[in-house]
């Protein structure tokens, strides 16, 4: 019992001989349900009502004997991500298919057919790897410690795609689709000067517009290919903006396919949190408030709060470091400001939304 782990999962998920691994904490502080409870007979529509959707359990079910023994109560330390077994293993399996995602689009590349199961395999077998989906954009997080390329942006954007898919209740082929999608987006940046791509300082002019040929270049690549109509538009058109701003055709809102439209929220998340030669990435909650901020008139608005309204409750439960140095989890998301929630220190809650001096500097 003494090597207990904790996961985080949906209250939806949870069953009755569940152990409460962490406080369940409402939006004003409150302690709805203590660590320790067993889920024997607890009352979901209390939680939801208190705006917790998501609770921390111990990893291993264990009898009504087994916890009135009071042996559990031991090695609750936060177990850092990359400690985590199945961190470990999504990692490896990661890397394998991030050769074949080159293998794959140097083929197409240079003209030979698709297998659009194959393709899609790829990503579902790193999805495959990870019990609570959701933990998936914490483990990419901790995979970016070294400057990405064309190669392992796409599996992230397919990976965070196939995320998005389930949050709103795409079916099966729907989401097959979105990933695909996700996974081909940027196949013109192959045809690109490689020099370009990976340029550590600001592009010229010229060299931004050999850039924006891109999208243009995948939809030659891809549009004779059998693959499904909605992925070989989304290569075309994941960098235009519903306001008409964007590239290549300057289309707006409704000529725009939505599954690009997806693509694009997906792409610009991905590349904003990720390392570049050029940067670090940018943490998560101030990635969150940049969409807050800036992206709304640009960005599809519905499918855009749908995505942050998801992505931040994925991150409950984390540790982080604000900008004061402290330590500190994130325990409730405020509706109002999604990128500033409450978090708890050793012994103190401090709900960000209140605190203008004070933010997250990036998650542990």
């Amino acid at each position: 019992m003494s090597n207990l782990k904790i996961k985080k999962i949906s209250i939806k998920d949870a069953k009755p001989n569940m152990i409460l691994a962490k406080d369940a904490i409402s939006s004003m502080g409150i302690v709805v349900i203590a660590k320790n409870t067993m889920l024997s007979d607890i009352n979901y529509k209390k939680l939801k009502d208190n705006g917790i959707n998501f609770i921390s359990i111990f990893e291993k079910e264990i009898s009504e004997k087994e916890f009135s023994n009071e042996i559990l109560i031991q090695n609750q330390q936060y177990e850092k991500i990359t400690d985590r077994e199945e961190f470990k293993n999504f990692k490896e399996e990661y890397d394998r298919k991030l050769v074949d995602v080159e293998d794959k689009f140097i083929a197409i590349g240079n003209g030979v057919g698709v297998d659009k199961e194959d393709l899609y395999s790829i990503v579902i077998d790193v999805v495959d790897k990870v019990n609570c989906k959701s933990d998936i954009l914490c483990y990419l997080a901790q995979l970016k410690m070294q400057d990405i390329h064309t190669f392992s942006h796409c599996l992230n954007v397919a990976l965070i795609c196939h995320l998005f898919g389930m949050w709103i209740r795409y079916d099966e082929e729907e989401i097959k689709t979105l990933t695909l999608a996700g996974l081909l987006h940027d196949i013109g940046k192959t045809k690109i000067d490689e020099n370009i791509i990976k340029k550590p300082t600001k592009l010229t002019d010229i060299e931004y517009g050999c850039v924006k040929k891109h999208a243009q270049l995948g939809f030659e690549i891809v549009k004779d290919l059998d693959i499904p109509e909605e992925v070989k538009l989304s290569i075309l058109m994941h960098h235009e903006k519903v306001d008409g701003s964007g590239y290549p055709l300057g289309l707006k809102d409704e000529r725009i396919s939505q599954t690009a439209k997806i693509v694009a929220i997906c792409d610009i998340y991905e590349a904003m949190t990720a390392n570049r030669v050029y940067r670090s990435g940018i943490c998560p909650f101030e990635v969150i408030k940049g969409f807050e901020q800036n992206h709304y008139e640009i960005l599809d608005t519905q499918l855009l709060l749908a995505f942050l309204q998801n992505i931040v409750y994925t991150y409950v439960g984390s540790h982080v470091v604000l900008s004061d140095s402290t330590e500190a989890e994130i325990v409730f998301i405020n509706q109002a400001n999604l990128s500033r929630p409450i978090v708890k220190t050793e012994n103190t809650f401090i709900d960000l939304s209140q605190k203008n001096d004070l933010y997250i500097k990036y998650v542990i």
